[in-house]
């Protein structure tokens, strides 16, 4: 058995799927669109607690993050965290206490990034002025 009838939504396009008892809708589609690499740059900052964000995810796109970092160019720092920001709240994901200038702080893993979502990136015991780099990496994906 099958979808038969050429009058159903998607049937010439093969937009259904086989759970193993019937026939439904298929969902969402999902293709590569793009290698995902972001900088952000603070040269000169202007206090000890740093925040430096992403841009937003475009409609339309998946960001698929497998890697965040943080580093201090300049100084000993006390803390760094990285991770989401999500209608206006931080969801901190990795970090730990910071160390000599200019090691670079890193995190990987499995982030998923949605629609108006930013990739955040915090630095704590800045010195004002310091160069503070927030790095991201993954790749983003396109609805079809």
């Amino acid at each position: 058995m099958g979808i038969t009838d050429p009058a159903q939504e998607y049937f010439k396009d093969g937009g259904w799927s086989w759970t193993g008892t019937e026939w439904i809708k298929g969902g969402l589609a999902f293709e590569y669109a793009e290698q995902l690499l972001g900088r952000v740059y603070e040269g000169t900052a202007p206090r000890a607690w740093v925040e430096l964000y992403s841009g937003a995810v475009p409609a339309g796109e998946i960001w698929v993050v497998t890697a965040l970092s943080m580093q201090n160019a300049n100084s000993i720092t006390s803390g760094w965290f990285v991770g989401i920001r999500k209608a206006g709240t931080n969801y901190w994901l990795g970090g730990d206490v910071g160390g000599a200038a200019p090691t670079v702080y890193a995190w990987s893993g499995v982030l998923v990034a949605a629609f108006e979502d930013q990739l955040v990136g915090g630095m704590n015991g800045c010195t004002v002025g310091d160069d503070v780099i927030f790095c991201y990496a993954g790749y983003k994906m396109r609805l079809t």
